[in-house]
């Protein structure tokens, strides 16, 4: 063996390895167990699942993948998905998970940013991309996920089970993995025209798996549900974490509440992740023994996260009376941190909902840093402001990522003065908490006043009508943006703009009210539950058109 080669192997930063060893520990411990709708399909143990790993990855270097070659993918959850992520972080490539809804040109143009030499597909998904080959030159060979064992696999195209079969060896791949290596390459949600590719390294991913003992309480007698997809990056910190640590991780195609609801049950499932609007639509069950029904279907579970945006105070504390035995936490955190940033433990967490209403203008409660996170608020000119002030939330911690791929200008403006810039404004009390006021892209300006759109949504989201609320600004010809509030009423209530008018003129300051309340069905978000407030302000943008100065 080559010294250079040995070195590494002996102590570098390579996410591969850390479910090698995790395999040498708890070998026949059960590792993974997958549903595919409604079915489950699949339960490894470390043991199987690193075999897997190893096979595909000596398959990808039998094919002249090499260090440094991006390799793309287009699928829901899979074990497959699952064996991809591991294996190339072995080799040294480079993973390219993109969203499984895009269609056409917006899978093209991520794929001709990117580059990538392989592009696997999952079998449903096939036919939105054969038509796309002439337009994508970069990509040399196209492979099917075939979760449905129905579909033939197209002309040209490689099997991805065949890679994981035991026609390649089972050994540990032996490759130069370097601390600072990339390790993905994850496109942002779009809220731009064209979305960022965020690099982040094996040493970014180390540092945020230190994290999650400390911050996330997660230990190797856990059962996680990963329901977020793995081309996002918590979907993907939750999958790396969890397997990191020991635990055992219960995974699905997609989420679908009756089987959430039943995977928990059955696989007694500790630990759950969600946006809020999972945990307030239980609250919204019409059911005369809700409490009885929570109790049982949660029975297991200990740790709930909320991450994503802000939960209500009262929906909190019903939560926290209807399923006594769960400690509660809030998440924030973004893909150039791969993603840490803070968490709020369940014994702030109340109290700190309440202080945010109080001073704070109903801004989200995110709690202090990851371990291995430094967090400050900084004004325009990046200098630090005092307690009580909002400002930008700015970071330092090994977690930060590479920069934005083929984007240095975009990477030198959000790493200046050494700081990461979030984009998110935030405060500081004076205890060293923080809290989330708003997306600085959200904030809307209306008149001479800036107004946040988290504040007034935390607002609606407290009247007992409300479901689900979202606030953007549209355009207006006396006002720049008017403040427009989007809302879901609860099963079987019915609510009027009128009223929710009212009840805003009764809890904000008269600038802050929304002039128009929209009442949806449903509110667009993307698969990982993150509201598109893009696409509503592109589908509503004349709202106001004909409204005179």
């Amino acid at each position: 063996m080559a010294e250079g080669l040995q070195m590494n192997l002996m102590r570098r930063f390579c996410v591969g390895d850390l479910i090698k060893r995790t395999a040498f520990r708890y070998p026949n411990k059960e590792a993974l167990v997958y549903s595919y709708k409604g079915n489950i399909t699949h339960r490894l143990t470390y043991d199987q699942i690193n075999k897997m790993v190893n096979r595909f990855a000596n398959a990808l270097l039998e094919m002249g993948v090499k260090k440094g070659d991006i390799v793309a993918a287009i699928t829901h959850n899979s074990v497959q998905f699952s064996v991809y992520l591991y294996g190339i972080a072995k080799i040294g490539a480079w993973i390219c998970p993109l969203n499984f809804a895009l269609r056409g040109k917006e899978i093209t143009d991520l794929i001709n940013h990117a580059k990538p030499k392989i592009l696997f597909v999952e079998d449903d998904l096939v036919e939105h991309v054969k038509g796309l080959a002439k337009e994508m030159p970069s990509v040399e060979t196209y492979g099917m996920i075939n979760l449905k064992k129905e579909v033939e696999l197209p002309e040209g195209w490689i099997d991805f089970d065949e890679l994981i079969s035991e026609k390649y060896p089972d050994t540990e791949p032996e490759v130069i993995v370097n601390t600072e290596d990339i390790l993905t390459l994850m496109y942002t949600s779009g809220t731009e025209a064209m979305p960022k590719g965020v690099l982040n390294t094996h040493s970014n991913w180390y540092s945020t798996f230190m994290s999650a003992p400390v911050d996330l309480h997660m230990n190797k007698d856990d059962t996680l549900i990963d329901s977020i997809p793995l081309y996002h990056v918590a979907g993907q910190y939750l999958l790396f974490a969890t397997l990191s640590s020991g635990a055992r991780l219960v995974m699905h195609h997609e989420p679908s509440p009756i089987e959430i609801i039943s995977l928990i049950q059955n696989e007694k499932v500790t630990s759950i992740v969600y946006p809020p609007t999972v945990y307030t639509n239980l609250l919204s069950l019409n059911l005369p023994n809700l409490g009885e029904f929570l109790g049982k279907a949660f029975g297991s579970v200990n740790k709930a996260i909320v991450f994503g945006s802000p939960i209500a105070e009262a929906s909190l504390k019903k939560l926290m009376e209807l399923l006594p035995n769960i400690y509660f936490m809030n998440y924030w955190g973004q893909s150039e941190s791969s993603p840490l940033g803070t968490t709020i433990q369940h014994p702030d967490f109340i109290r700190k909902l309440k202080e945010a209403n109080e001073k704070y203008g109903g801004s989200e409660p995110i709690g202090q840093p990851h371990h291995t996170v430094e967090l400050k608020v900084f004004d325009e000119d990046d200098n630090e402001v005092p307690p009580g002030t909002i400002g930008e939330l700015v970071m330092r911690s090994p977690s930060v990522m590479f920069g934005y791929y083929k984007e240095p200008q975009k990477t030198a403006d959000v790493f200046r003065s050494g700081w990461l810039h979030t984009g998110d404004l935030g405060i500081m009390d004076e205890e060293g908490y923080f809290y989330f006021v708003d997306r600085k892209k959200d904030i809307v300006k209306s008149g001479a006043e800036n107004v946040s759109t988290v504040e007034v949504e935390g607002v609606i989201f407290s009247h007992p009508k409300v479901a689900e609320a979202t606030v953007v600004g549209l355009p207006h010809e006396k006002w720049v943006e008017a403040v427009t509030a989007f809302v879901v009423p609860k099963p079987e209530q019915t609510v009027t703009e009128e009223e929710i008018i009212q009840y805003c003129k009764e809890n904000l300051a008269g600038y802050k009210v929304p002039k128009k309340i929209i009442i949806v069905n449903t509110i667009p978000k993307n698969p990982s539950g993150k509201i598109l407030k893009k696409l509503l302000r592109k589908d509503y943008q004349d709202t106001y058109k004909d409204e005179k100065a």
